[in-house]
């Protein structure tokens, strides 16, 4: 027996909306045109085009300056043959007699809910273009997951006019106290930096092999602690256990590993305070190392989830070559993917207001390896190199600052410091 087929005519697939909200929100409009001067009122908040050309038309007028009132949105689409497009002079005044008022507060509250709309919107329609490539395992994930990363940190926030940020602007100039800044504890760096990396910026130290990345890193961690900043510290070459050492023995000013050798360093029991000195203030410094990360979107994710929890200030990432990307497109080159991850880098600084910091291998040539853009997302590079007898710091890239200026020092690997050269060692 031969079944008769039925004819299905498929839905059209839902998406985010409050038609509620959009009359109301137009109703009030009408009513109180100042609403413009307030807030934003995007035409992206509005899904029916009826309400699109309304708001359009409260625009218009609301610019001009002149006669704004219900009247003159009517005579305006009359006059450009719009008016049967919303319903006519009726379905104009329906929309008008939505709300009694023109209320800023209801009005307000309205506007919210058709921006979480457009968000929402926004991450649907980002997550469908995705998912053919989803379904088939050849999206390219990193970057889906920037855009909604995107989309889920845009604010709702007023616009700022210009005489209003050339005030902000001012009183900074005018306030005797530096900028926030996470320095280094190198006198000379720190100056040349007006006090190193701010927040919204990202910072790369680049070096050749074994040239001193790390423990800078590890130096730049340690000062910004000591400066009751939160700090959180991603390892990607060094256990976790090993970047407290270091920390450990920059603090104490000698090796801790002297402590546990085979032959004990007969000042070891004279050491011995010293380090559990260091360690108890340490521990209770806001510190979070992660050392089981290799992936930018799960450095990503931890770093706004600690963010959240009010647990960063400072994140660091030691080093840029060794982070990879999960979604590896076939026909996209390291070097893409490297300015991908430096992207991202920067991208959590300015969403979430902290400062970033990675590390760079130079190749042979001494510039920066597997990718110049490192150098371009970057507000600061600082070059490391060596010569017989000391070390130099070269600020190559220096944001709203002076640059190329370089600054003389030792590396002294076993206690994890540089220390310029006119700059007698911390006493620990």
């Amino acid at each position: 027996m031969t079944m008769a087929q039925e004819n299905i005519i498929p839905m059209a697939r839902a998406i985010p909306a409050s038609e509620t909200s959009e009359r109301s929100a137009i109703s009030c409009l009408l009513q109180n045109f100042n609403l413009l001067n307030a807030t934003t009122w995007p035409e992206e908040l509005f899904l029916n085009p009826r309400h699109r050309t309304i708001l359009s038309a409260i625009k218009e007028l609301h610019a001009e300056g002149t006669k704004t009132d219900f009247f003159a949105v009517q005579s305006l689409l009359e006059g450009a043959n719009l008016l049967d497009s919303v319903g006519g002079h009726h379905g104009l005044t329906d929309i008008l007699t939505v709300m009694p008022t023109g209320d800023p507060g209801i009005a307000e509250w309205h506007r919210k809910t058709l921006v979480d709309a457009a968000r929402y919107r926004r991450a649907l329609a980002t997550v469908r273009e995705a998912e053919e490539g989803l379904i088939r395992q050849e999206a390219d994930i990193a970057a889906l997951s920037l855009a909604l990363a995107e989309t889920a940190a845009l604010a709702d926030k007023p616009r700022a006019s210009t005489s209003e940020l050339i005030g902000k602007l001012t009183e900074e100039l005018e306030r005797r106290e530096p900028a926030e800044a996470f320095g280094t504890g190198i006198p000379a760096l720190d100056r040349a930096t007006t006090g190193g990396v701010k927040r919204g910026e990202l910072l790369t130290i680049a070096a050749p092999t074994s040239g001193g990345k790390s423990i800078l890193l590890a130096q730049l961690a340690l000062h910004s602690l000591l400066a009751g900043k939160r700090v959180v510290f991603f390892s990607l070459e060094m256990s976790a256990t090993q970047v407290i050492a270091r920390l450990l023995s920059s603090m104490c000013g000698f090796n801790i590993h002297a402590l546990r050798a085979s032959k004990p360093d007969p000042k070891a029991a004279h050491l011995l305070p010293q380090f559990i000195s260091a360690a108890t203030k340490l521990s209770k410094l806001p510190l979070q190392v992660e050392s089981g990360f290799t992936d930018i979107e799960s450095i990503d994710s931890s770093t706004r989830e600690l963010h959240a929890k009010g647990k960063c200030d400072l994140a660091i990432v030691d080093y840029i070559q060794l982070v990879h990307l999960r979604a590896l497109g076939a026909n996209e080159t390291r070097e893409q993917h490297v300015s991908e991850i430096t992207k991202r880098l920067k991208a959590l600084a300015l969403q979430l207001n902290i400062a970033t910091a990675t590390a760079s291998q130079l190749n042979d040539e001494g510039k920066l390896r597997e990718s110049r853009a490192i150098g371009h997302h970057s507000d600061h590079v600082w070059l490391i190199s060596h010569t017989d007898e000391s070390a130099w710091i070269a600020v190559e890239k220096n944001r709203d600052g002076e640059r190329g200026l370089s600054i003389p020092a030792t590396m002294r690997g076993a206690t994890s410091q540089f220390v310029e050269l006119t700059q007698k060692t911390p006493t620990p």
